[in-house]
């Protein structure tokens, strides 16, 4: 093993404990969204608002919150 085998090897591991640390907080924060939405949803029909209305009103605090405006999709960035 050489000095430059050591150190790709130390890269490779800092690396995959980034990945897997990254992959743990999106996920907590997709399970904190998908609560939060489940709420927005529940407390919309618990005052009255139709269920249609409810569903819309969820659906649009997901896909603002999971798909903010601003940031660049996966595939524009892969297309770079």
């Amino acid at each position: 093993m050489t000095n430059a085998d050591g150190f790709d090897d130390l890269i490779s591991s800092i690396e995959t404990e980034l990945n897997q640390s990254l992959m743990e907080k999106r996920g907590a924060l997709t399970l904190l969204l998908a609560r939060v939405t489940g709420a927005v949803y529940t407390e919309a029909l618990a005052a009255g608002v139709p269920h249609a209305l409810a569903q819309a009103m969820a659906q649009d605090y997901w896909t603002s919150e999971a798909f903010p405006a601003g940031l660049p999709s996966v595939d524009a960035e892969e297309e770079e």
